[in-house]
């Protein structure tokens, strides 16, 4: 296992912003499920409402929001920052990227850089690891944005993903540090598994077609498009339950980590049962499971950022410093993993976009 060590980095604040609507998971999929069924998918996965944007809203709408906010709160010029990252899978475009476009309308200076990670579940970690090797290279504040609109890519008659999936837009600063803290990264790529969690049609092995755009009908009732996310549950499940705690743990033992020297497991919300699961595996208290997935629903990658904002106030030790494992894992199939700390001094908030 290959240990990536990062050194003189830290987080100002991370900021997320939630769409307009709050979608109640008991009424919007009463005509996908009969009661009892729906009553067990609800308790399963322990995602009770959700968050989805109106339409022409995007994720990058969201993350830029998200960043404005930070920067006043932080009170960051828009001239220190010396990039601006984007993770997301559902950018405005296919081309160009977001970052550029978050870059101009933050202000941000034209001679920095400005680039897009197209990952899903995993993606922050990426988007962390690669944010942070630029701070050091470059001695200046990064601005790291991460956030779904998958909404716009979920069949309403999907019995997979009607029930989980969400939107959101999350803004993370990261700058250069003094203190001695070093974080610690992981990485895990299974290619082969692929396809369990894709969007068939749109991309450039599969350009949209006609016919794409046509509701096919599957064994278990549920309608979706080619250009629809496809989740196959159990395998998502069965990778998160084997393939992510096996990593993990071994993340944790080269590490000579224990779960008793760990604050907080921050791990992507794919849902409540999967995530109280995972915890018990790894060993650690249910309480120092940081979760978020039962009042926002599972937004992607995004997940992390979200539930270190929803939390992070609420859990600060006297040391004003809290030491927390991340780790995404889902679609790729990939896992990211991090050692990472959280400090007092940053600014952590959720708000929510105005209606249109």
């Amino acid at each position: 296992m290959d240990i990536l060590d990062i050194r003189g980095v830290k987080i100002s604040g991370i900021v997320a912003c939630l769409p307009e609507r709050v979608v109640e998971n008991r009424a919007d999929c009463e005509d996908l499920f009969p009661e009892d069924a729906l009553n067990n998918i609800i308790k399963a996965t322990g995602i009770n409402k959700r968050y989805v944007v109106n339409r022409g809203t995007t994720s990058l709408d969201l993350s830029i929001q998200a960043a404005s906010h930070l920067l006043e709160k932080t009170k960051t010029k828009a001239e220190d920052i010396g990039a601006t990252i984007c993770v997301t899978f559902t950018p405005d475009n296919i081309m160009p990227s977001d970052a550029p476009l978050a870059q101009t309308r933050l202000g941000i200076p034209k001679d920095s850089m400005g680039f897009d990670i197209g990952m899903a579940c995993s993606g922050y970690g990426y988007g962390l690891y690669i944010a942070s090797t630029i701070v050091r290279g470059l001695n200046k504040k990064v601005l790291l944005l991460d956030g779904d609109t998958q909404s716009a890519y979920v069949s309403k008659t999907d019995k997979s993903t009607v029930p989980v999936m969400s939107d959101v837009g999350t803004a993370t600063l990261l700058e250069p540090s003094d203190d001695k803290n070093r974080w610690k990264f992981s990485f895990y790529t299974d290619g082969s598994g692929r396809e369990v969690l894709k969007i068939p049609a749109g991309g450039a092995k599969h350009p949209t077609q006609i016919d794409d755009l046509d509701y096919r009908e599957y064994d278990d009732g549920s309608k979706r498009r080619e250009v629809d996310i496809y989740m196959d549950g159990f395998e998502v499940y069965k990778f998160v339950a084997q393939d992510a705690s096996k990593f993990i743990d071994r993340f944790m033992e080269e590490l000579d980590l224990t779960p008793d020297q760990i604050h907080a497991f921050i791990p992507h919300q794919a849902n409540m049962y999967m995530i109280k699961q995972l915890g018990k595996k790894l060993k650690f208290d249910d309480d120092k499971v940081w979760k978020s997935g039962d009042e926002f629903g599972n937004p992607g990658s995004a997940s992390i950022p979200l539930t270190i904002a929803y939390n992070a106030n609420k859990h600060f030790t006297n040391s004003g410093e809290i030491e927390s494992l991340i780790s995404g894992f889902g679609a790729g199939l990939s896992i990211s993993v991090a050692k990472i700390n959280i400090s007092r001094d940053g600014f952590y908030n959720i708000i929510q976009k105005e209606g249109n």
